[in-house]
C-alpha cells in the first residue's frame, strides 16, 4: 500500500499568512494507523469551521489527512460525535462538499476533487472547490514562517508589471532598481547581489547578472504561483541563493479550466494610469483522453504591454521609462499510469529607448549638454536601443506510482537571456567604451539536467521521508563590444571585444544532494542533510590585448571550487495549532565569471583576473513559530500568526578591490579579493484574521547587519553591512460582501528612515548607499469574482495605489529612482 507523499504538516499551521491561499497540510498521526482506519473510537468534533474539524479528527483518530489547505477555506461542519471509525467520521464531515478521499498509506489519508465529483457539486449547486495538487517541498519545513506563497489569486489582483513589483510586499523581500522593467532586481534578508538572489522557472535558472540591467524579465501574467523560501538552508539548491530562493510556476490547462470543461478560451484587459499601461492577454486550453488510457493537456498563451513614460509621485515624468513587451508561453503534459511527462516554453521581447543603465530614474541630462548640443542631441546621447530576449523552455517526467520508494522526478531545461544595446548614431558622438561603447550584446545561457527520487520508509520504528538526487548546469556568457573610439587601435582589437568588466567564459556544476526527514514521534520531525557541489570555471581569453596581457595578470584559464553543504532541520508541533521551526545550513557560493576573469589594463594597479578566490560561507540560521487561533471573535474565524528570526554570517565575501588603503603598495593584484566577514540578521512577523466578512493581514520586517572594516578599507572600523533594507511595515484591512462575491480593502505601506548605511561612516558614496528618508504609502482595492450567473468565470480587478500621489525612493533605488505616483488600475478577464 502506498505511503505518503512528501506534503507539510498540520493545516493550523501550513495555512499561516506567507501561505494563507494555497498550502498543503498534513495533520500527524501515530505510526500505527494500519488498523486504525476500522477501529472505532471516540470522536467528538463540534460545529465550526472545516478546518478546524480537520484538525480536531486528526488528533483523535490516529489519522493523517493530506489536503490543500484551500479546500477548507470557508467550509463549515456539523457537529459530529460518538464512537465510529475515523473514515466514518471523516464520511459526515464531507457529506454534501463534493470532495472525496482515499487511502494512499497505512496511516495517511489524501483528500481531493475528482472531475466526476466536480460535476456532480455544478449540478447539484453544492460548493465547487478548487482542484487538489499536493505540492512538493512542503515536507522539509516547507510551512515555516521563511517561506511565503503567492497563490494565483494573489497574482491576479496585483496587478503587477513584473515580479520584483509583485514580490515586494513580501516581509523580508525588498525592490530595487527604478521604475523601468528591464532594471529592476530583487533583494532578499540584505542580500542583493544578483547571484545571491536565486530565481526558478518551472525549475530553470532565470538570473541576469549584467550590471544595471535587472534580474528577471518574466511577466507575472504566466505565473500561477510563487514561493519564496527565504535563506539558503535548503539542500536541495545550493551554491548561492544566500538570500533565498524564488520558485515560480507557470499555468497549465488544469490550472485554467472551470468545473467539467475539457477545453476553454481566457481573455485579459487591463490599463492603469501611471504610465498609460495597456494590457491584452489571452489564452487557450484543453484537457482529454480521447477515449484512450493517456490523458493529455495543452495550453498556449500570448500577453502584450504597451506603456507611456512613467509619472511618478508629486507629478514628474520620466524620459525614456516607456516599455514593450511581447510574451508567448505553451504548456503541455501527458499522463498514464502514474507516468507524467511535461514540456513548457516561454518566450519574451522588449525593445525601446532607455537609459545605458536601467536602474536610473530620470535621464540626468545636464544644462551644459544642452546648451552644448540641443536639447534633442543631448537627450540621444543619453539613450541607447534596448532588445532584450528572454526564453525558457523545460522537459519533466514524473513518476508517481504505487511505490513507496520510488518517487521519481527527472527534468531537462534550457533558458537564455539576451541584451542588445546600440547608441544613436550622431556626428562626432564617440561613445566611450566605460559605457558600453557603440554596440554591446550580452547574452547568457543555462542548461540543466536534474534527477531526484523520494523514498518512504520506515526503520526500526521510524518514519523517513529521503529525498535525494543529482544535478548538473552549464552556464555560458557571451559578450562583445563595438569601441568605436579604438577602432583603429590594435590593442583593443580594432574596437572589438568584450568589456573588461563584462568578460565572456563558463561555468559547469555537479552536484549531488541528499536530505532525510526523520518522524521520530508524531510531533516532532528532525531533517539532516547534506549537499556536494564542485564548479568549474573557465574563461575566453579577451580578444583585446590590452585585457589579455600576462605582465597584468591576466589569466583566463580554468580554475575549480568545491564545497560540501551540511544542514539540520527541525519541526516540533507544541499544540495542534501551534509550531516550532529551527533551519541551520553552513552554505556555500563559488565565484561567477565576472568575479573570476574581470580585469583592468596593465596600466591599472588592481588588473588582474581573480582565478585564487576562495568561496564564500554562510552560517545561516532560521528560527520561527507559526500560531492559529479559531473562533475569536465570532464563529468561524481564524486568526493564524508567526514570527521568525534569521542570522547569517558570511566569510570570506568576493568584492571589487577598490579604495587607497586596500590599493596602497600593491600592483598587478586581482580585480576582485575575498574580504573580512559580515553578518545580517533580523526578524520577520506575519499575521492574517479572517472571517466571513473581515480580513486583514499585517507583515513587519527589521534586520540589522554589520561588516568587519569597510568594503573600500578592509583594515578600517566595522561599518554597517550595506543593502540593508529598513524597518518596514505592509498592512491590509478588508470587507467581504458574499452575496455579491465582492471585497473591498484597504492597504498600506510603511517604510522606515533608513540611516543604517556606510554612507555615514566615512566610506564615501563611491559604494554605500546614500540614506533615505521614511515614507507611507495608501492604497484601496475592489475585487469582484462572482461564482454564479451569468457573470461567472470573469473577474474586475480595481485599485487605487499611492493614493495620495507620495513622491518617495526606497533606500535600494540609491536615490536616484522615485516610485510610481497616483496610479488607477484596472484588470477584466472572462473564461470561456
Amino acid at each position: 500500500m502506498k505511503r505518503n507523499k512528501p506534503v507539510a504538516s498540520r493545516k493550523s499551521v501550513a495555512t499561516l499568512f506567507p501561505l494563507l491561499f494555497a498550502s498543503v497540510a498534513i495533520l500527524a498521526v501515530p505510526h500505527s494507523a494500519d488498523a486504525q482506519q476500522m477501529q472505532t473510537v471516540a470522536i467528538d468534533l463540534p460545529a465550526g469551521t472545516m478546518a478546524g474539524a480537520l484538525n480536531r479528527l486528526a488528533s483523535q483518530s490516529g489519522l493523517q489527512l493530506v489536503y490543500d489547505a484551500s479546500i477548507a477555506n470557508g467550509l463549515r461542519s456539523a457537529r459530529v460525535s460518538g464512537t465510529m471509525t475515523p473514515t466514518e467520521a471523516l464520511d459526515r464531515l464531507l457529506s454534501g462538499t463534493g470532495i472525496h478521499y482515499r487511502v494512499i498509506g497505512g496511516k495517511t489519508i489524501k483528500m481531493e476533487k475528482t472531475a466526476s465529483s466536480a460535476d456532480t457539486s455544478a449540478e447539484t449547486g453544492e460548493t465547487a472547490l478548487a482542484p487538489i495538487t499536493i505540492k512538493s517541498g512542503r515536507v522539509f519545513n516547507g510551512d515555516a514562517p521563511s517561506v511565503s506563497e503567492i497563490s494565483s489569486e494573489k497574482i491576479e489582483a496585483a496587478q503587477a508589471n513584473s515580479l520584483p513589483q509583485l514580490l515586494s510586499r513580501t516581509p523580508g523581500v525588498t525592490a530595487g532598481g527604478g521604475v523601468r522593467a528591464q532594471g529592476q532586481t530583487l533583494s532578499i534578508r540584505g542580500f542583493a547581489r544578483q547571484s545571491d538572489t536565486r530565481i526558478l522557472l518551472d525549475g530553470a535558472p532565470k538570473n541576469f547578472e549584467r550590471y544595471d540591467q535587472g534580474t528577471v524579465f518574466i511577466d507575472p501574467e504566466l505565473l500561477k504561483r510563487v514561493e519564496i523560501q527565504k535563506g539558503a538552508t535548503s539542500v536541495r539548491y545550493g551554491n548561492g541563493g544566500f538570500g533565498g530562493t524564488v520558485i515560480m510556476e507557470s499555468k497549465t490547462a488544469s490550472d485554467m479550466l472551470n468545473k467539467g470543461q475539457t477545453f476553454g478560451m481566457w481573455g485579459k484587459t487591463s490599463y492603469q494610469t501611471a504610465n498609460r499601461q495597456f494590457l491584452e492577454s489571452g489564452a487557450i486550453y484543453g484537457k482529454s483522453d480521447f477515449g484512450g488510457p493517456v490523458t493529455y493537456d495543452a495550453l498556449a498563451s500570448a500577453i502584450w504591454r504597451k506603456s507611456d513614460n512613467v509619472r511618478v509621485g508629486g507629478g514628474q515624468v520620466y524620459d525614456a521609462s516607456n516599455d514593450k513587451l511581447t510574451s508567448f508561453s505553451a504548456n503541455a503534459g501527458a499522463a498514464y499510469d502514474g507516468h507524467e511527462l511535461r514540456g513548457s516554453v516561454i518566450y519574451g521581447k522588449s525593445a525601446d529607448y532607455g537609459p545605458l543603465a536601467a536602474n536610473r530614474g530620470d535621464l540626468g541630462v545636464t544644462a551644459f549638454s544642452i546648451s552644448r548640443y540641443g536639447a534633442e542631441q543631448a537627450r540621444l546621447r543619453a539613450l541607447a536601443w534596448r532588445d532584450m530576449k528572454d526564453f525558457s523552455s523545460t522537459l519533466k517526467y514524473a513518476y508517481d506510482g504505487d511505490s513507496d520508494l520510488v518517487n521519481f522526478k527527472a527534468m531537462a531545461s534550457f533558458s537564455a537571456t539576451s541584451l542588445d544595446m546600440t547608441r544613436p548614431t550622431i556626428a562626432g558622438f564617440v561613445p566611450t567604451a566605460s559605457l558600453g561603447g557603440m554596440n554591446d550584446e550580452t547574452k547568457y545561457t543555462d542548461f540543466k539536467l536534474e534527477a531526484e527520487n523520494t523514498s518512504n520508509f520506515e526503520l526500526g520504528g521510524v518514519s523517513h521521508v529521503a529525498n535525494y538526487g543529482v544535478q548538473y548546469m552549464r552556464h555560458d556568457r557571451d559578450s562583445l563590444m563595438y569601441d568605436i573610439g579604438n577602432r583603429t587601435s590594435a590593442q583593443y582589437n580594432y574596437g572589438h571585444y568584450a568589456s573588461w568588466i563584462k568578460p565572456e567564459g563558463t561555468q559547469e556544476t555537479i552536484s549531488a544532494f541528499f536530505r532525510d526527514e526523520i518522524g521520530f514521534t508524531d510531533t516532532f520531525k528532525l531533517t539532516p542533510g547534506i549537499r556536494f557541489d564542485h564548479v568549474r570555471s573557465e574563461g575566453v581569453p579577451n580578444a583585446a590585448p590590452r585585457y589579455n596581457n600576462p605582465l597584468a595578470g591576466h589569466d583566463y584559464s580554468a580554475v575549480s571550487h568545491s564545497g560540501a553543504t551540511p544542514a539540520l532541520s527541525a519541526r516540533w508541533e507544541l499544540t495542534p495549532n501551534a509550531t516550532f521551526y529551527a533551519d541551520w545550513a553552513y552554505a556555500m557560493r563559488a565565484p561567477v565569471i565576472d568575479e573570476l576573469y574581470s580585469s583592468q589594463s596593465v596600466a591599472s594597479t588592481a588588473s588582474a583576473t581573480s582565478r585564487n578566490l576562495e568561496v564564500e560561507r554562510n552560517n545561516n540560521f532560521n528560527l520561527g513559530v507559526s500560531q492559529q487561533f479559531d473562533d475569536v471573535f465570532t464563529s468561524g474565524d481564524t486568526i493564524r500568526a508567526s514570527i521568525g528570526g534569521f542570522y547569517n554570517h558570511v566569510t570570506n565575501p568576493i568584492t571589487r578591490r577598490f579604495g587607497s588603503a586596500n590599493l596602497a603598495r600593491v600592483s598587478n593584484v586581482p580585480f576582485y579579493w575575498n574580504t573580512p566577514s559580515y553578518k545580517i540578521y533580523g526578524l520577520e512577523f506575519s499575521t492574517s484574521y479572517d472571517s466571513e466578512y473581515v480580513f486583514g493581514n499585517l507583515g513587519l520586517s527589521w534586520m540589522n547587519g554589520s561588516r568587519h572594516g569597510a568594503i573600500n578599507d578592509v583594515y578600517g572600523p566595522d561599518t554597517y553591512a550595506n543593502d540593508l533594507s529598513p524597518f518596514t511595515a505592509t498592512a491590509q484591512l478588508g470587507y467581504k460582501i458574499p452575496d455579491w462575491d465582492l471585497s473591498l480593502s484597504w492597504n498600506g505601506l510603511f517604510v522606515a528612515h533608513q540611516e543604517r548605511t556606510p554612507v555615514n561612516q566615512g566610506t564615501g558614496y563611491f559604494y554605500a548607499r546614500p540614506e533615505s528618508l521614511g515614507y507611507a504609502v495608501h492604497g484601496i482595492s475592489l475585487d469582484w469574482t462572482p461564482k454564479e450567473g451569468k457573470f461567472a468565470g470573469t473577474e474586475v480587478h480595481a485599485s487605487i495605489d499611492n493614493i495620495f500621489d507620495k513622491y518617495y525612493m526606497p533606500y535600494l533605488s540609491d536615490g536616484i529612482a522615485a516610485m510610481p505616483g497616483r496610479n488607477f488600475k484596472l484588470s477584466i478577464s472572462r473564461k470561456f
